[in-house]
């Protein structure tokens, strides 16, 4: 097979179009900076040459708007910003290396069996190795393998390949090759590789092995956990509880997608071909149905749950899932109270504001706690309380209709605070029924590269805000890394807290998301500062065939995100 590097004659442009730009050059360039300042270099300098002596220490560069490699040499004059391990590009990319570092030592230790990087769980990735159940022995030694390239420095190259050898790669692989049938104008496919080890990940990577510092593996079930770094935290990684709850609906979910047939994209793609998508979709959505009907029968055995907690992450669908829930618990012969925290907002003078200078609704701090107190405690006790209604256009409180509860009447209480105990803490906990919603998606592209659960959740955020909210795709994604913030602090602490978590992921869901969200991505300006990060979406997105939202049923919770649902939002 013939090896294309970065250092190889007329490719070195190809490359480039993906993770940088394309010119002709001098024979010295001047770099500017985001401070104004210019540097004037000789061309071809590679850019860690550039970087050393940074503080913090650059892991990525952005030359005119697009990410690359400190690999990559300086070929033109160019606009430059240093990305850090701190900042979400270079999370993403010390993340992809690591799991690099541990596709490499897997395949020299365990040779015969293959990698599955499945999921993610805690502060890390779940993998398991094919026809071998990882034991501590395993762990202890592809950790002295990854300390080992860390310590040799092993260079993290790039390659680019043809179609053809990208097809016989995938097969070597042990991949369907169908995966590349998505994209068939694709002529050149760029892959990562670490010694001998060759990987399709997420781009570009850190340069080096050596740039590492801070990881940790720890056997979990039949497979192990990829640990990574808290930035700005030294090596070794505090100890942590592993969220087990989640991990059995990842388990659960795994096993019905098995079920189904339906694990990678390519398979996604035959559905799409085959024409059996409309059938795949009645299941997800049966499988749903299910699933909040069982709930609902639980809680309508269990009278003395007055009050059900709704939380979960930021487009997880937990206003559909509440609206479907009541529609069970009325089959059940029950009458719900539906309130939302969003109702609870403070008037906007009053809302505390971030490092950003931003209005922080992503704070429980945000909300008028007495107040929600106030009106619980008189709901509880029978008493008549006259709700609230939150304006976001005017940013204040309104008077609401005034209610009672009778006998038998759960409060269905729905917001991304939900099952903070700080929220609720006058109501006896034996009252409540907490319920975590959150997209689990379990879906790979390869054994290696899987789909973000937070992908599919940014995905359906652009949709909805487009559509609903006046935003723009570049304003929500410039407002995405302060609400993942938001989460990592005041909603992920709690979900294990939960009775129930349900998986609001959908199977069918990203054919159909890509049919609605390529041409909002797509209108991002190219040098916008967030152009980088919608071109990143797209990369995913190209992975499945789009397919038309019809068949999706009117209170499916993806209308929530893509409109035309059966429900008033």
């Amino acid at each position: 097979m013939k090896k294309r590097l970065i250092n190889r004659g007329l490719l070195v442009n190809l490359l480039f179009s993906v993770y940088s730009v394309r010119i002709i050059m001098p024979q010295q360039c001047v770099l500017t900076f985001p401070d104004g300042t210019r540097r004037r270099v000789e061309r071809g300098t590679p850019l860690h040459n550039l970087a050393y002596g940074n503080d913090p220490k650059p892991v990525l560069a952005r030359i005119n708007g697009r990410l690359c490699s400190l690999h990559a040499p300086v070929t033109s004059n160019a606009r430059i910003q240093w990305i850090c391990a701190s900042d979400s590009e270079g999370i993403r990319a010390v993340q992809n290396t690591l799991c690099l570092l541990l596709i490499h030592a897997c395949r020299n230790v365990f040779p015969e069996s293959r990698l599955l990087i499945d999921h993610s769980l805690g502060d890390g990735l779940y993998c398991e190795l094919s026809g071998r159940r990882v034991r501590s022995g395993d762990v202890k030694i592809l950790k002295r393998h990854i300390r080992g390239s860390i310590a040799e420095d092993i260079p993290v190259q790039t390659e680019i390949l043809t179609r053809r050898e990208a097809e016989s790669c995938f097969q070597s692989m042990g991949e369907s090759p169908r995966l590349l049938e998505s994209n068939r104008s694709q002529n050149h496919w760029v892959f990562s590789k670490m010694g001998d080890t060759r990987a399709f990940l997420e781009g570009p990577l850190l340069y080096s092995a050596g740039t590492l510092s801070g990881f940790d593996l720890k056997k979990w079930h039949q497979g192990m956990i990829l640990r990574f770094p808290e930035i700005g935290k030294p090596d070794p990684l505090p100890r942590i509880p592993m969220p087990r709850k989640l991990f059995d609906v990842f388990q659960e979910y795994g096993r019905w997608e098995s079920i189904v047939g339906i694990q990678k994209t390519d398979q996604l793609n035959e559905a799409v071909r085959q024409k059996t998508m409309e059938q795949l979709i009645h299941i997800a959505e049966g499988l749903h149905e299910k699933k909040i009907a069982h709930i609902a029968d639980y809680l309508t055995g269990r009278s003395s749950r007055r009050l059900v907690l709704i939380a979960g992450p930021s487009s997880s669908g937990k206003t559909t899932f509440a609206k479907r829930l009541m529609i069970q618990l009325r089959v059940n012969g029950m009458r719900p109270l539906a309130l939302s925290l969003d109702d609870y907002f403070l008037n906007r003078k009053h809302t505390p504001r971030n490092q950003a200078g931003e209005y922080d609704y992503e704070s429980p701090a945000s909300l008028d706690l007495k107040a929600l107190e106030q009106d619980l405690a008189l709901l509880m006790k029978g008493r008549p309380v006259k709700l609230r209604r939150y304006d976001f256009k005017t940013g204040r409180s309104l008077e609401g209709p005034a209610v009672r509860l009778q006998a038998r009447q759960p409060v269905l209480l729905e917001g991304i605070h939900g099952l903070n105990h700080l929220i609720t803490a006058s109501v006896p906990s034996l009252q409540k029924l907490k319920i975590y919603v959150s997209a689990l998606t379990q879906i790979n592209i390869t054994h290696h590269r899987r789909v973000p659960t937070s992908d599919i959740r940014l995905l359906r955020r652009l949709i909805r805000d487009s559509l609903f909210r006046g935003y723009s795709p570049a304003e929500t994604l410039g407002r995405w890394e302060e609400v993942r913030r938001g989460e990592s602090v005041y909603i992920f602490p709690f979900q294990e807290s939960a009775d129930i978590v349900f998986n609001s992921a959908l199977l069918y869901e990203l054919p159909v998301l890509r049919h609605h969200i390529e041409p909002l991505l797509r209108s991002v300006p190219e040098q916008h500062e967030y152009a980088a990060e919608a071109r990143r979406l797209l990369e995913l997105l190209r992975f499945v065939h789009a397919f038309p939202s019809a068949a999706v049923p009117p209170n499916s919770i993806l209308r929530e995100f893509i409109g035309k649902s059966s429900f008033q939002y």
